[in-house]
């Protein structure tokens, strides 16, 4: 590969990104369409210094797992559990009441973190325990809440289109309105058209 400076605040993009040019691109679409073998025995002329088909993008991963932000992601986006990531849950599952058990777990928070004062003051060496169980108490309540997301974005997503609904019906009656006032515009306007017919046909008789 290619040495490239990486140290700088904005690294050049990477050198095959000169790869991609028109005259490639229409190599490949021929490659794709004809086969490699077909291409070049009718005279085409393939790159020397890398396979044309790199220029086509990987296919995406429907499975498993990738790395970003040093960290290990699912492709798929679902919560595990607190079990699957070797935790302790410290309230029920099924359908619950999410408001009740966040207040629970807060007093819990909140109980554990005078103790821990307490423990730091009188037997510093129990410290860590505590430590401990605020850390469990808060990614229980943090786990609590991302369970809640899919329901937030559903009623947001409801909300927007709701909103939108409303709006369009409000255009919609505005039009209407609009549309009447034209309408009787347009019949005063024949009235007064009619009348001064009937005004002229007058004094034309007289």
């Amino acid at each position: 590969m290619t040495t490239q400076n990486v140290a700088s605040v904005y690294p050049l993009p990477p050198e095959y990104y000169k790869r991609y040019t028109d005259e490639n691109l229409d190599i490949l679409k021929q490659v794709k369409e004809q086969g490699e073998e077909t291409f070049v025995s009718s005279g085409g002329a393939l790159p020397q210094n890398f396979n044309i088909l790199e220029l086509e993008p990987p296919t995406p991963i429907t499975e498993g797992y990738y790395y970003t932000f040093n960290d290990k992601w699912p492709v798929v986006d679902v919560l595990l559990s607190l079990k699957e990531q070797g935790e302790q849950q410290l309230y029920p599952s099924g359908e619950i009441n999410r408001i009740v058990e966040l207040k629970k777990l807060n007093q819990s928070a909140i109980f554990n973190f005078l103790e821990l004062l307490n423990s730091l003051a009188k037997d510093p060496e129990r410290s860590d325990e505590k430590f401990k169980q605020i850390k469990l108490i808060f990614l229980n309540m943090k786990h609590m809440l991302n369970e809640y997301r899919p329901h937030q974005a559903r009623e947001t997503l409801r909300l927007i289109l709701k909103n939108q609904l409303e709006d369009r019906r409000r255009a919609t009656e505005e039009i209407k309105n609009r549309c009447n006032e034209f309408a009787k515009t347009l019949e005063n306007i024949n009235s007064s058209w009619k009348a001064l017919d009937e005004l002229k046909m007058d004094l034309d008789t007289q």
